[in-house]
């Protein structure tokens, strides 16, 4: 990835200052929607210097790894190119102009570039990555004088929106998966209450089961992420396909029976264990019995995160990364030698788990990162957060709050110089007699 380092040459400095150094594309790639992102180069000279032209340009690069090798001989391995780049020419002199020479002094250039929805956003996948970042050259005349340049990384990311449709209906878009399943046996019904969601984040999934026999009894539930991933390089004619599972671990459950029929005397009690409702996800032989009050638990499970090897879903054609939930229930019945499975498999959005805070359906941490100088040495170990602090979502909060201020430093510090600061006496009412 691009690494943000000054460039110094003598007595002049050269840096790129971002409004915002993160761009939301907000909506799948088709939405037509367009972004803005702006920001201002700044050069800093201590004496006068020469130049022809300053430019800027906005530049998108795609690099991947082919351990398998790629080309005729099967000999290329790595594989590098530009997949947007937009350029645009800030200030330029003609080669005969009297007024070449920039001033001793600060400089300053505002620049300004459209972002389409349909550029991929950031992907940082171990074979394949998209990168983005903002470049300026100060072109100096002549083959002696070196140009002066500076780069500085861009993250772009995904979130997803509702469409201007949706505002129009008469119910709340939803995002939950509801699915039922009747069985002789018995009744099934899942819940999924967010099928877009953040990874690292907290995962709800509710289970009913009411039973139509006696001795119906609950074995196991497995839940399993499952990410695909598919690599293309057009230029080659070069596919590779990649599947991963990733076992989502669970954080707390909570019965949702109604507290009514809990204490009804007529009803056999169907509390069950914690224990055994930990051990249901963990085992094949939990052996849970289905009385007459249904199976109703809330499973409150934690997704991986990218320290775990996940990416987040993706919508461009050469890295084409998809996410599928996966569930399996086993029950047995009295009188059958074979368990009773219920298979239930459905494509989920997967978002980078820096969005934590960006999409109205996920849950806010803006009261845990009030501090947003956040970092391993602020903080206290003995007051632990709510959420997993992952750590790309730390970087994340300090460069979104550098850029910020930076910003505003530099508005303000131009309001001031141009308006609250006299100017300086003249030379003749100084002067010594």
């Amino acid at each position: 990835m691009p690494v943000s380092v000054p460039f110094l040459s003598g007595h002049n400095k050269l840096t790129i200052e971002l409004a915002e150094p993160i761009v939301y594309l907000r909506g799948y790639p088709g939405t037509p929607t367009t972004q803005v992102l702006r920001g201002e180069v700044v050069l800093v000279t201590s004496k006068p210097m020469s130049a022809s032209s300053v430019m800027v340009k906005f530049v998108g690069r795609c690099h991947s790894l082919w351990p398998e090798g790629i080309g005729h001989r099967g000999t290329k391995m790595y594989h590098e190119k530009t997949i947007h780049e937009q350029n645009a020419i800030l200030q330029s002199w003609s080669p005969d102009a009297a007024h070449t020479a920039l001033p001793a002094g600060l400089h300053r250039w505002p620049f300004e570039f459209l972002v389409s929805n349909r550029i991929p956003e950031t992907i940082e996948d171990d074979l394949a990555k998209v990168f983005y970042y903002v470049s300026a050259t100060v072109q100096r005349p002549g083959v002696v004088e070196a140009n002066l340049r500076r780069r500085r990384e861009i993250l772009v990311l995904r979130t997803i929106e509702w469409t201007e449709n949706a505002l129009s209906d008469h119910s709340l878009p939803t995002t939950s998966i509801n699915v039922e399943r009747r069985l002789d046996c018995c009744d099934a019904a899942i819940c999924i209450e967010k099928s877009i969601v953040s990874s690292g984040t907290q995962f709800p999934i509710s289970f009913m089961f009411s039973p139509n026999m006696k001795n119906v009894a609950l074995e196991s539930i497995s839940i399993v992420l499952s990410e695909q991933r598919i690599y293309r390089l057009p230029e080659y004619n070069a596919r590779r396909t990649e599947m991963l599972n990733f076992k989502v671990k669970l954080n707390t459950v909570t019965s949702m029976l109604d507290p009514s029929l809990r204490d009804n005397p007529l009803v056999p009690c169907s509390d069950v264990p914690v224990a055994q409702l930990r051990r249901v996800l963990n085992a094949k032989n939990a052996h849970i019995p289905l009385l007459a009050n249904p199976f109703q638990y809330r499973y409150i499970m934690s997704l991986p995160n990218c320290s775990d090897g996940l990416n987040h879903s993706t919508g461009y054609e050469e890295i084409d990364i998809r996410h599928y939930l996966k569930i399996q229930i086993e029950l047995s019945v009295p009188d059958r030698p074979d368990r009773v499975i219920i298979h239930f498999e459905t494509p989920i959005t997967i978002l980078d788990c820096r969005l934590k805070e960006d999409l109205a359906t996920l849950p806010t941490y803006e009261e845990s990162l009030s501090d947003l100088a956040l970092d391993a040495e602020t903080v206290d170990s003995s007051k632990p957060t709510t959420f997993f602090a992952c750590p790309c979502y730390l970087d994340y909060k300090k460069r979104r709050h550098c850029g910020r201020q930076e910003w505003v430093m530099i508005r303000q510090r131009n309001v001031v110089d141009s308006v609250y600061q006299l100017p300086p006496p003249p030379y003749e009412e100084n002067k010594v007699v």
